[in-house]
């Protein structure tokens, strides 16, 4: 049957419209809902932040935003399920960089760091290298290295889990320091603080919100800030480079990610509200509280950041400091 002129106007029409409504449905987000994944357990730090961030970001999108808990794997199965939802903005996901760049490196995650689109930062907090306050050993990082180089692998160094911003903070202040540890991972800061305070671990790599409490109690003693400007909670304490020693950053950072194709104008749109929710008063204090501090970036900064860290995983697995898990 020949086409009528009505039926290709009609199929012109429809061609339009479709043309159209994409933009159109980028322009109108969000108008539902959005589920933002925690891949981690309730009450710890990534969690904490996420609430602090809902209702910064609802404000900014008038949208609710629904708080998701789906840990495991180290942050890999809730990951896993977010960057397989589909890709329109309503499922995120937030967490820390080696859950995408050093996580799939060594164990079998369901993704890959191309099945993520970097969204933005929303914190920052410091890792910090803490030893007992009364280990007599260890007065200064100097001590620390020094002891470190005179009996190689001999002092017992403890991180979360393999390939954790602590890990990489571990293998980072090794290569500063020019010598090894006996390296001891741990299921998160609980267990590793009591072996710690108890004799049993000689230093711990941990996020300063975990230690803050007993390095104010005087139980610990904070050597180094693994970053490369001190942070403004231990004023007193200088980092890795400023003591002799060549310095790095091993911040970890908090951010939201998105599936891999989600429209670059609904990421955009997210980008700019997540910059204005992080300079929320209520939320800056909430994560002041925790030890942290609110920071935004450019989906550019962020995938820079991510770049960086996949490098460094790679370069310490090509050595055999970082290890595949069986």
């Amino acid at each position: 049957m020949r086409p009528t002129r009505r039926t290709i106007l009609c199929a012109g029409a429809a061609g339009c419209a479709a043309l159209i409504s994409a933009p159109l449905r980028a322009q109108t987000y969000p108008s539902k809902p959005i589920r933002l994944v925690v891949p981690f357990a309730p009450g710890g730090n990534i969690d904490v932040t996420a609430r602090a961030l809902g209702p910064a970001l609802e404000a900014v999108l008038k949208q609710p935003l629904v708080i998701d808990n789906r840990p495991g794997a180290g942050g890999a199965i809730g990951t896993a399920m977010a960057v397989g939802a589909p890709a329109d903005g309503y499922t995120l996901v937030l967490g820390v960089p080696s859950m995408v760049t050093t996580l799939p490196l060594i164990q079998s995650a369901q993704y890959t760091m191309a099945d993520v689109a970097p969204v933005s930062l929303v914190s920052q907090t410091s890792v910090v290298l803490v030893t007992r306050k009364s280990d007599a050993r260890f007065g200064s990082l100097a001590d620390l290295a020094a002891l470190a180089r005179k009996q190689p692998g001999a002092l017992s160094a403890g991180h979360p889990s393999p390939g954790s911003p602590n890990h990489l903070a571990l293998l980072q202040t090794e290569t500063a320091v020019g010598s090894s540890f006996n390296v001891i991972p741990y299921k998160g800061s609980a267990p590793a603080l009591v072996d710690l305070i108890g004799g049993q671990l000689d230093m711990y790599f941990d996020q300063l919100p975990s230690a803050l409490p007993y390095i104010k109690s005087g139980q610990l003693r904070a050597l180094a800030v693994c970053s490369l400007s001190p942070d403004p909670m231990l004023p007193d304490v200088k980092t890795v480079g400023q003591q002799g020693l060549q310095g790095f950053d091993a911040t970890t950072y908090a951010g939201v990610f998105a599936p891999a194709r989600t429209p670059a104008q609904v990421l955009a749109t997210l980008e700019q509200a997540i910059a204005q929710a992080t300079r929320d008063e209520r939320m800056q204090s909430v994560l002041r509280n925790l030890g942290s501090t609110a920071k935004s970036s450019t989906q550019r900064e962020f995938t820079q950041l991510l770049q960086t860290e996949a490098s460094l995983a790679k370069r310490f697995l090509g050595e055999g400091r970082l290890k595949k898990e069986a």
